[in-house]
């Protein structure tokens, strides 16, 4: 479950050994309450509206903060441009082609061959193509 109360963030930030600071609480709570994988530049917009005083340079790094404590993941699907997910569970990403929208789904990994012996540290799944508002 996804937090999205200030003091709830506020310890979970405390439990893993960051400062949980308004700028990173801000940026956190936007991306907890909308799903919809935003870049840098969305995030600052959307934030910019009750905190004037924030610089895309301020979002920018409680971004890399949220990254570093394991609160967010970074999700680079789509010409190098770096999208943020508050859902940090393992899932899948699809992008339409058409209208840029990224979905999540749940892959199906079962039967992976070829990495027997192998040690996977991480793992991304991206899919591409045309979703089903846009056929």
């Amino acid at each position: 479950m996804i937090p999205t109360e200030t003091a709830e963030i506020v310890q979970i930030f405390k439990d893993r050994g960051f400062k949980a600071t308004p700028q990173r609480i801000a940026v956190y709570k936007y991306l907890c309450e909308h799903r919809t994988h935003p870049d840098v530049e969305s995030v600052y917009r959307a934030v910019l509206e009750d905190n004037p005083a924030f610089s895309k340079t301020t979002v920018y790094n409680a971004l890399q903060a949220l990254d570093a404590c394991g609160l967010i993941i970074p999700v680079t699907i789509d010409s190098g441009r770096i999208h943020y997910d508050a859902d940090t569970r393992f899932h899948g990403h699809f992008r339409c082609e058409k209208c840029g929208r990224i979905y999540d789904f749940i892959p199906d990994l079962i039967g992976i061959q070829g990495l027997d012996g192998f040690t996977v540290h991480h793992k991304d799944v991206y899919f591409s193509g045309i979703c089903s508002c846009c056929q």
